[in-house]
């Protein structure tokens, strides 16, 4: 099951982002702040961040910043009413933004994308499909 962090500071995107996600089979987590978002992720490790830009105690850009200085290139989603307030996007690693408010279809069609182009986890070593002969005993 695909694990997915919502971080924003109104509890009713909150809530409604949590519903979604769950009632289309994720496992979700949230957080309110900066340091809430950077602590969920790194105790839950999700897949895709949805996070608002701004949030409390650092905003979402610190929480990118923050993540990527500790090696976790998880794809981030910025939700903002301000898409032109995040910079250069172009020189971000892992990024794509939604204006706010955020067609529910589009949102899922841009966690799905994300989770599509995480590099894929390594194959297990394949199980041997004809097991070596018994050994020979001497008689």
């Amino acid at each position: 099951m695909a694990k997915i962090l919502v971080v924003d500071d109104i509890p009713a995107i909150v809530e409604f982002s949590k519903e979604f996600f769950e009632d289309a089979g994720f496992e979700v987590r949230t957080a309110e702040t900066a340091p809430g978002a950077i602590a969920a992720q790194r105790e839950f490790k999700a897949d895709v961040i949805l996070q608002d830009l701004n949030v409390p105690d650092g905003g979402g850009l610190h929480v990118y910043e923050t993540l990527r200085a500790a090696q976790d290139m998880v794809p981030i989603i910025f939700s903002t009413g301000k898409p032109e307030s995040i910079g250069n996007i172009a020189a971000m690693t892992n990024v794509s933004v939604l204006r706010k408010p955020t067609d529910p279809e589009v949102l899922m069609a841009e966690v799905r994308r994300c989770l599509a182009a995480r590099p894929a986890a390594p194959a297990e070593r394949p199980m041997n499909p004809v097991p070596p002969p018994p050994p020979k005993f001497p008689r």
